[in-house]
């Protein structure tokens, strides 16, 4: 071997030393970095902000509902539609007149009968505290309803963001594995390998999509159940 290839061999490996040198490869303490990062993103209680806006959704699905209005409604004055009775008595009385040219005078005129059945009344007072009961129930039956839709987008909003880093992870892992396969041009040909081959990142693709589905639905049966708009609901959530 002369003495320019023993030049350019040596030229060669100090070249693939630096390339190896500038590879951004994490260290530990960076990765531990990372997890105590992703860490507190992970949610693992109801906090008093979900607290706060659960009340708060609670609230604007209870004035929206048509069951708890109805139940609030039947307290009231629609309690007693049944025991009054109305009614209206047309009459009509003639005078004779004492003038010549006059015979008789005709008036025209109604009176208003107004029944009280006592026994209604009874009834309709007895049943007041029925009624109460069915307005508290159908106030609670809409705050369990909020409460179950408020928690599937909780937890399909969390399940997103650890889809999320699986694949980040995923794509990491890929990335410095062709990284160093590329110093060797026969390990890169082998390496070349459809991601469809690769039966973890099928798997976290697959549940990244599902988290994404089960999100936008969880996004969609919020809203209907409180009784706003998408957008609305999203700005009130967030």
């Amino acid at each position: 071997m002369n003495y320019k290839s023993k030049a350019c061999l040596s030229s060669l490996k100090i070249f693939l030393v630096l390339t190896l040198i500038s590879f951004p490869f994490p260290t530990f303490s960076e990765d531990k970095q990372l997890a105590n990062d992703e860490a507190q993103v992970i949610q693992t209680n109801i906090s008093d902000r979900d607290l706060k806006i659960i009340e708060q959704l609670t609230a604007i699905a209870q004035r929206k509902s048509s069951q708890v209005q109805e139940a609030r409604n039947a307290m009231g004055l629609g309690a007693f539609t049944d025991i009054l009775s109305v009614e209206f008595l047309p009459s009509q009385t003639t005078t004779n007149s004492t003038l010549p040219d006059i015979l008789s005078v005709s008036e025209n005129s109604f009176s208003i009968t107004m029944t009280i059945d006592p026994i209604k009344v009874l009834n309709s007072i007895q049943q007041l505290p029925m009624r109460e009961a069915r307005w508290h129930e159908a106030k609670q039956q809409k705050r369990v309803s909020v409460v179950q839709h408020y928690l599937a987008y909780l937890q399909a909003r969390q399940a997103k963001k650890i889809a999320t880093y699986r694949m980040q992870q995923l794509a990491l892992a890929r990335l410095k594995t062709e990284r160093i396969a590329s110093l060797n041009s026969q390990a890169t040909s082998r390496n070349q390998v459809s991601y469809l081959a690769n039966p973890d990142y099928v798997a976290a693709a697959m549940d990244m999509l599902n988290t994404n589905a089960r999100e936008r639905l969880a996004l969609e049966e919020l809203p209907a159940c409180v009784g706003l708009s998408s957008q609305a609901t999203i700005t009130l959530v967030e």
